[in-house]
């Protein structure tokens, strides 16, 4: 019933309901854990809703309140692989292409988390772990929440310096990968692309494309994509009031 009722807030048409009803979800979801603390299911529910729910709704305005969010989300999705940060590396050899989603989540907050920390050492310190699972879940399910592994790749090698790893061609690739799976249909990517490999090459033209595809395009074309893509407009309409601080 859990999994299934997922699908509701994700086909929801108005954010804040969503918003909203999603924070009591979470706390009913840990509540169960509390039963069953192992329980592979509930630990990937919660993760998956931590994670989103700090993405969707709260590392815009909240980036400190986010990091916690995005860290409980992590681990939850590590103890539903059965491990824990210090030993996820070690798990990935032994993974399949049921646990592709568990990993996902699992690379996500935990880049998330990263993201909004970048002033410590530490974290930053985390993001190969973080990348390693995330470039697993890849390998094993590259389709997996609308090819997530390829947006998160096409942040990533945009965000970083080239010194550090950062390659705005490969970020292009996997920016087209997760277009071309998603039949271009799936609004956030573009406002990831916007945000970061746009602003990165400093391509104002760039920029103003994939947010004006946002604007036109109808949210809900893919199963359980309304709620991001309503998100998603909501982002890049916050995005176009930054344009010239961004450029």
């Amino acid at each position: 019933m859990m999994s299934r009722g997922v699908s509701t807030y994700y086909d929801e048409s108005d954010p804040q309901l969503a918003r909203e009803a999603m924070a009591s979800q979470l706390k009913f979801i840990e509540g169960l854990l509390q039963s069953g603390p192992k329980d592979e299911r509930l630990n990937l529910l919660a993760a998956e809703g931590f994670g989103g729910y700090a993405f969707l709704f709260i590392e815009d305005a909240q980036p400190e309140r986010a990091k916690a969010l995005y860290l409980r989300g992590r681990d939850y999705a590590l103890r539903s692989l059965g491990t824990d940060p210090d030993g996820a590396e070690q798990a990935l050899p032994g993974a399949g292409r049921a646990d592709a989603a568990a990993l996902f989540w699992a690379a996500f907050c935990w880049a998330g988390y990263i993201n909004l920390a970048k002033d410590s050492p530490a974290a930053v310190s985390e993001l190969p772990k973080a990348v390693a699972v995330m470039k697993r879940s890849h390998e094993l399910d590259p389709d997996y929440n609308f090819a997530g592994s390829d947006q998160f790749f096409g942040v990533y090698f945009a965000s970083r310096p080239r010194l550090l790893g950062g390659d705005t061609d490969k970020a292009k690739e996997h920016f087209k990968w997760a277009e071309l799976l998603t039949e271009g249909k799936y609004l956030m990517t573009y406002v990831l692309e916007a945000k970061s490999l746009a602003v990165a090459l400093q391509d104002r033209a760039l920029f103003e494309s994939l947010l004006a595809k946002v604007k036109a395009a109808p949210a809900g074309s893919l199963p359980h994509s309304r709620l991001a893509d309503e998100v998603a407009k909501l982002k890049a309409a916050a995005l176009m009031e930054k344009i010239d601080d961004l450029f």
